[in-house]
This record gives C-alpha cells, sequence and structure tokens, in this order.
C-alpha cells in the first residue's frame, strides 16, 4: 500500500526537520500509542492498540530513522509484529519553504501488511484504517509543532 501526501506548518524548516526526527517528540503525536522506548536517536520502539474489525490488540514498531539529510528530508523503517500479523514499512518526508516563511512537508509511506491483519486489504478496510490514522498523526504534528517550536 503506498500513501503519500503534504502539508504545511508555521514553523522555520531547520525547526520542523528537528521535530519530525527527534523520536520522543514524533511519538508522541501516533494515533493510539501505549509505549514509547527511545533506544537513541535513530532507534525507537512503538507499542500501539491496533483493531480493524475483529481483530484487536497490540502491535509492536521497531522504528529506525535513516538517511538524515538534515535540513531537507530523512527516511524512517519500521517492522511491526503482533495480532498474528507482520507490517514493514519505510516511510520519508522532504521539507521546503514556502513563499511566506512557512515550511511544506511532502510525505510517502509504502506498507507492506501479512498476516491476519492482510486479510482485511481487499475490503479496503486495511486502506481506510490507513489513511485515518495518517490524517490523526498529521494534525498531531501539526499542533505539536505549534505547541513545540515558537
Amino acid at each position: 500500500m503506498r500513501l503519500e501526501g503534504q502539508f504545511r506548518v508555521q514553523a522555520a524548516q531547520d525547526s520542523v526537520y528537528d521535530f519530525l526526527t527527534d523520536p520522543a517528540q514524533v511519538s508522541r503525536h501516533m494515533p493510539d500509542v501505549k509505549e514509547v522506548e527511545v533506544q537513541d536517536r535513530d532507534h525507537f520502539t512503538v507499542k500501539a492498540r491496533v483493531g480493524i474489525s475483529h481483530i484487536k490488540g497490540t502491535m509492536v514498531m521497531k522504528l529506525t530513522i535513516t538517511d538524515r539529510q538534515p535540513p531537507t528530508s530523512t527516511t524512517v523503517i519500521g517492522k511491526g509484529t503482533g495480532l498474528a500479523s507482520v507490517v514493514d514499512m519505510v516511510t520519508g518526508f522532504t521539507l521546503e519553504t514556502t513563499e511566506n516563511g512557512e515550511t511544506m512537508v511532502n510525505w510517502t509511506g509504502d506498507v507492506t501488511v501479512s498476516g491476519s491483519l492482510a486479510s482485511f486489504g481487499p475490503q479496503g478496510l486495511l486502506d481506510r484504517m490507513a489513511r485515518k490514522n495518517v490524517e490523526t498523526f498529521i494534525e498531531g504534528i501539526r499542533n505539536g509543532i505549534a505547541t513545540a517550536i515558537p
């Protein structure tokens, strides 16, 4: 499943980059997160509640920030397990400053799901859940940046 989009935030590009590449900051805005363990500036583990139809439980995602290109772009690679499923994910973003000093965040995500959760792909449930979670995450990021960056 491929997801992509863009959004604007009213903050300087370097501050947005710092926020988006800080596991402690970014993980606070991930939907349904129960617990976060930051190993170092590039590695963190997230435990989150997941539920589609009758399958509900906890998924553990191990995330690694790679390919840092401050203050323009980075990539995050993740592998999640739980609910008799595996999720492999590669996400990334590029930043650019707009004419009025805002930062445009262009993002992409490639997600592969196997196991029990994959059975919901053909009905479109998985795609709808992913898009809803991305919207919630983006709104959280926008609010987090507005609060954290003066």
